[in-house]
């Protein structure tokens, strides 16, 4: 075993993209930028994360968790509560600022997308599946086949309002509207192609 992680550092580097992201930008998220506010090194740095999407990735996951999804003992309500905080998050100040960079470089760059998806997105997933199992076991829906498909109906009308804000408003119709959709694909069940 190695020597364990410094949680002192690891939350002097989350603040330090933050303070990047906030004040700056993306662009502004590089590991020399983020090792000098972090008071660390580039070498300290590196062996942690290999690069900027790495940094970002865990910065969100130490600020926002990887567990989002409710449990309220019924699916409506954990759907509605999922997509309210899903709305915060994409409101949220340090993600406004990244968001639009951050899907640059991972449409670019299929290793870091998945490191990105490994380190962000797939533990979340976990969570709201989680979600959907418990309202199987409680008789409300029947087995999920396709839970992806339904997480992506949920956060994708969300991510296109974000970054085209001319669509209109991340507001409680989109909610309703994406939890509404979400229930019938749950009800209903996913068909094959």
């Amino acid at each position: 075993m190695g020597r364990p992680r410094n949680a002192a550092l690891d939350t002097a580097i989350t603040a330090a993209v933050e303070q990047l992201l906030l004040a700056d930008g993306y662009g502004a998220v590089t590991i020399d930028r983020v090792a000098a506010l972090a008071g660390t090194t580039r070498t300290a740095l590196y062996r942690r994360f290999p690069g900027r999407v790495a940094l970002i990735a865990s910065a969100l996951a130490a600020h926002f968790g990887t567990d989002p999804a409710p449990d309220t003992g019924n699916l409506r309500d954990d759907l509605t509560e999922l997509q309210r905080r899903q709305v915060e998050f994409f409101q949220n100040p340090v993600v406004a600022a990244g968001i639009a960079g951050l899907l640059g470089d991972l449409s670019s760059d299929p290793e870091w997308s998945a490191l990105f998806h490994e380190g962000f997105m797939a533990p979340r997933r976990r969570s709201t599946e989680a979600m959907f199992q418990r309202a199987v076991d409680r008789g409300e829906i029947p087995p999920v086949t396709h839970p992806t498909v339904v997480s992506d109906i949920l956060t994708g009308p969300l991510l296109l309002h974000v970054m085209l804000p001319a669509t209109g408003p991340l507001d409680d119709t989109l909610v309703a509207a994406t939890v509404d959709s979400a229930l019938h694909l749950l009800s209903a069940g996913v068909r094959e192609g």
